[in-house]
């Protein structure tokens, strides 16, 4: 508890203190606390050594507000590289340390790993999400490309023959008009009887 009253203190004089003051302190810490202190006992190989300097850094991670200081512990943490990464790359020895415990032999080990990357991931540093996850999606094609839009085109174009058809020639003008006709005559039928004459001469 003495050490986390002492890590808020260091905190808020971070935050309050002058911007060239505050870097002072920033580095002073990185070289005394993570590169002396945390970073030797993060590598030990023994069980109990690794769960306590883990759980402490976790406890860091997770007070730590100060900008500087969190980009500083960040920093140390991850290394600095946002490319891609590849098998023929030289990795920050102590992210890849600390990412191969979350599948360690000790469920112990594991789990304290996995609550450390939790930390990490809440806190509001672009750097985190890039170093852990998007350096290596951003040259990966998981971005579905839809196909151009045919070209747009107007109303097809009328026929000249079909626009000077004579409306007599069509045969659906006159569907509507059944008693209509244009210029067809009627032809009475001439029968050879008077009865049939007189009947014509009669209408």
């Amino acid at each position: 508890s003495a050490f986390f009253c002492w890590l808020d203190y260091l905190d808020e004089l971070v935050m309050g203190a002058h911007l060239v003051l505050a870097d002072a302190i920033t580095d002073a810490v990185e070289e005394k606390f993570f590169q002396g202190i945390l970073q030797p006992q993060l590598l030990q190989m023994s069980e109990l050594d690794v769960l306590h300097a883990t759980a402490l850094l976790t406890g860091t991670v997770r007070q730590i507000r100060a900008p500087s200081l969190l980009h500083h512990l960040i920093l140390f943490l991850l290394g600095p590289d946002q490319h891609p990464e590849s098998p023929g790359d030289c990795p920050h020895p102590l992210r890849t340390q600390l990412i191969d415990r979350c599948n360690h032999i000790s469920d112990e080990i594991s789990l304290a790993s996995l609550r450390l990357f939790e930390e990490l991931l809440k806190k509001p540093h672009e750097h985190v999400a890039r170093s852990l996850a998007l350096r290596n999606l951003e040259t990966r094609g998981y971005l579905q490309h839809d196909p151009p839009l045919p070209e747009e085109r107007g109303p097809p174009e009328a026929d000249p023959e079909e626009d000077g058809l004579d409306l007599e020639e069509d045969p659906y003008f006159t569907d509507g008009y059944p008693g209509a006709s244009f210029g067809v005559v009627k032809k009475i039928p001439m029968g050879t009887g008077r009865g049939q004459v007189s009947e014509v001469v009669s209408r």
